[in-house]
């Protein structure tokens, strides 16, 4: 019944803040306190390869977060070798078995160094692969500080299929839903041009659609590819509707255009990163059971 009203409200969810709200709180009723999620967006053309946005949702301590953020170290967080190649679920303790083996990454062992001395000393990492078209995606999550790895692999093994479940939904559903950095939020006039050039009308028939100028409707076009980066109208376009930014479903709503955010990562809150990641992470080799060291 649980996993049946987890469900619900998963799917009920119309933001990724209420989504992801809801998903920690589950969690760590099952005693997985701290979670962090990392997606990134690849589109590939027969002539190129983008990567558009990505997203980074934590619950772990935000001073922990914004540590690795200032060392630039929130691409190598525990468990970031094994992501990269890797589906499914492991313990902490593959990527103890490699530190010493001495085959841990610097910046993947610096990482860590952090997380354990805020006190973070166990977790298991989750794998979603490519399970949404052009999103790759991981999860690292723990229990509550000082846990030991053995005390949290007896809470695995009881939940454990429910943490991979809920899991699973949630990057379903987060991947529906409109999240797009600061930069590119786009006012309603903007969408409202880019939804109607999409669905074939020119500039003088959005014009009158909209009771606007050509002049006015053209400034709109340009201000909308500013925001989204994009150097044609197309490519607007395609980084809108890839963003969930435009052609929302009904009770969705995209991020405010002109919100503002605090600086540095957040407890709970959606941020974009700011470097490319790794090409590891973001194409990865068939998913499949993890080298062991």
């Amino acid at each position: 019944m649980e996993m049946l009203k987890d469900t619900e409200a998963i799917l009920a969810a119309r933001s990724a803040q209420a989504l992801w709200q809801h998903y920690c709180a589950r969690l760590a009723e099952l005693g997985f306190a701290h979670v962090c999620y990392r997606s990134v967006r690849a589109l590939t053309s027969c002539c190129n390869r983008m990567l558009d946005d990505g997203l980074l949702l934590s619950s772990y301590p935000p001073h922990l977060m914004q540590e690795l953020a200032a060392q630039d170290l929130l691409a190598s967080a525990p468990m970031y070798s094994w992501l990269a190649q890797n589906g499914g679920w492991e313990s902490w303790a593959w990527m103890q078995r490699r530190r010493l083996a001495g085959r841990l990454p610097a910046q993947e062992q610096a990482a860590a160094d952090i997380f354990m001395r805020h006190g973070h000393v166990s977790g298991y990492a989750i794998g979603l692969g490519n399970e949404v078209d052009h999103i790759r995606a991981g999860l690292i999550l723990g229990g509550a500080i000082g846990m030991r790895q053995d005390q949290l692999d007896q809470l695995w093994a009881s939940h454990g299929r429910v943490v991979v479940a809920l899991s699973g939904l949630m990057h379903l559903r987060i991947s529906t839903l409109p999240q797009a950095p600061q930069e590119c939020m786009l006012t309603l006039r903007q969408r409202e041009v880019l939804e109607c050039i999409a669905v074939g009308h020119t500039t003088q028939e959005i014009a009158a659609i909209l009771a606007l100028r050509p002049a006015t409707v053209e400034k709109h076009l340009r201000l909308a590819r500013k925001a989204l980066g994009a150097k044609t109208t197309a490519q607007a376009i395609l980084l809108a509707a890839s963003r969930k930014l435009i052609f929302l479903p009904a009770g969705a709503q995209p991020p405010p255009a002109g919100e503002t955010r605090a600086a540095g990562v957040e407890t709970g809150q959606a941020q974009p990163w700011g470097a490319t990641p790794d090409a590891a992470f973001t194409e990865g080799p068939p998913r499949g059971p993890g080298p062991d060291g």
